[in-house]
């Protein structure tokens, strides 16, 4: 399904953000930094749909590490089986998340502080990870297009308004989208038409 999967580390603490299908170029990495003396501390999810949750059970089984996702996506996760069989995917083992993510919550990796950003409309309980000017910002927004909003629990109303919290954010601000290339906000705020659209719509 070409998501993006991104495997953040520092120091000695590293976490993995949305665990693709068969992301194993990561799963490989993330073993040798194991060797090297790197802990997997988490399991993040920006959001509960399948291409981004699908080897979340593979990630915990081998490093033992805390799933993260919002309360609101929460559903998602519990029906993993029916997502899978919508795509014709073999089933997933099923997994609870262990913490929910709220905005404002700041999450550590090493001495690096991760800010949660909630960003509905995509799904519930689509959320976003900021630092350092760096924004992993899951489905919420694509280069020159935004996630899809005719999938269940979807909004246009609310992704318009996430969208619009996104382009507010620092022009300098790296956007690591959860498909597609990676873009920024300057970029995005001047070329991005769909997303005007979109806001427009509910301005």
């Amino acid at each position: 399904m070409e998501t993006n999967s991104f495997l953040l580390w520092q120091n000695n603490q590293s976490v993995i953000i949305d665990p693709s299908i068969g992301a194993d170029e990561l799963l490989q990495k993330m073993r040798e930094l194991r060797d090297e003396g790197v802990q997997l501390v988490g399991i993040w999810n920006t959001h509960g749909h399948i291409d981004h949750v699908y080897d979340n059970a593979v990630w915990k089984a081998e490093f033992g590490a805390p799933i993260y996702c919002h309360a609101a996506d929460h559903f998602f996760l519990e029906h993993l089986r029916e997502q899978s069989l919508w795509f014709g995917l073999a089933e997933p083992q099923v997994v609870q998340p262990d913490e929910l993510l709220r905005e404002g919550q700041t999450l550590n990796v090493g001495d690096l502080e991760v800010k949660v950003i909630e960003l509905p409309g995509h799904s519930p309980g689509s959320v976003a990870f900021g630092f350092d000017e760096h924004l992993i910002s899951g489905d919420v927004i694509f280069r020159n297009s935004y996630g899809r909003v005719d999938l269940p629990g979807a909004d246009a109303k609310q992704l318009a308004h996430s969208l619009r919290r996104v382009l507010q954010l620092a022009p300098q601000t790296q956007l690591l989208c959860g498909h597609g290339e990676l873009t920024n906000v300057a970029t995005e705020a001047q070329n991005n038409a769909a997303a005007r659209d979109l806001m427009r719509q509910f301005s």
